[in-house]
């Protein structure tokens, strides 16, 4: 078994495979992706800090792919979520080569790798476990197809305009203290295809906002925020926006589905998700294991 980092030029052959891999609970890995050409564009355009013959390792059995782990470096946040590990004959020592080739490439700014293992991926687990990964959170999945969404209500939040930013802030920063996307980062991305809608409360302040992006190329669209403020929970805001958000995904002839990550402890909104048809796709059991420390 040959273990060596991915050129450039061999990413068609790992997006294929990691494809092949994602599409089976047991060896799925989350945020990778399940389709060949959106797994392709985010290593090629939106994956990892460095170059991507850095972030990728691969074991290959007479020039057949047959293994990998991707790294996707942060820097500035000294994180990086690792894609895998994958390996199609589930050989934990394959498993354990491909993570020492990768820590030898690995930034000292990294501090924290992350793992998002499907709960029914057993051999990924073990592999982590393995190596003292401390569990961290489990998460639901759910998603919603073009197909079951009927709604005829009409569009009642907006694009954001500048007199709500503080408000957007000091919710989001309020609500998702430690998570991927801060409010300044959000903002940030929004264009025509990742919008931010709010509902208004008065002049200045907002009832709360839903963060959506648009990928019709690959047919989906992500709800990747939503949040209402405290005192105006239960009274139908995060229904208004959660459907908002869904005829604005679903605007997009291209996108046939909607999906949405939740912690699994958030019953009120896993019940919210639901009651607009949004079913459960997969649980995610997160680890983190540290690094350069």
């Amino acid at each position: 078994m040959e273990i060596k980092f991915v050129s450039p030029n061999a990413v068609r052959e790992v997006s294929e495979y990691l494809e092949k891999m994602n599409r089976q609970n047991r060896s799925h890995i989350g945020f990778c992706g399940e389709q060949n050409e959106e797994i392709y564009d985010s290593l090629m355009n939106d994956f990892s800090d460095l170059k991507i013959e850095d972030s990728l390792v691969a074991a290959y059995e007479q020039d057949k792919l047959m293994g990998m782990i991707g790294l996707d470096f942060d820097l500035e946040s000294g994180d990086a979520d690792i894609w895998g590990p994958f390996v199609t004959d589930e050989n934990l020592d394959v498993a354990q080569a491909l993570w020492n080739k990768a820590l030898l490439k690995m930034p000292q700014e990294i501090k924290t790798c992350s793992f998002f293992i499907n709960k029914e991926n057993s051999f990924a687990k073990k592999f982590i476990e393995k190596n003292n990964a401390k569990y961290s959170s489990a998460d639901t999945v759910l998603n919603i197809k073009r197909g079951t969404f009927t709604s005829e209500a009409m569009i009642t939040s907006k694009g954001i305009s500048e007199e709500y930013r503080a408000s957007f802030s000091n919710l989001h920063n309020e609500t998702f203290p430690k998570t991927y996307f801060n409010s300044i980062t959000i903002l940030n991305r929004v264009n025509e295809r990742n919008e931010l809608l709010v509902l208004e409360e008065d002049e200045t302040q907002i009832k709360g906002y839903v963060y959506i992006e648009a990928n019709p190329e690959h047919g989906e669209g992500n709800i990747e925020y939503i949040a209402v403020s405290e005192g105006l929970r239960g009274q139908g805001v995060g229904k208004a926006l959660l459907k908002d958000a869904l005829m604005k995904l679903f605007s997009y002839p291209g996108i046939d589905e909607v999906t949405i990550c939740v912690s699994c402890e958030n019953t009120a909104a896993i019940n919210l998700y639901k009651s607009v048809g949004f079913k459960e796709k997969y649980v995610l059991d997160s680890y983190d294991l540290p690094v350069n420390v």
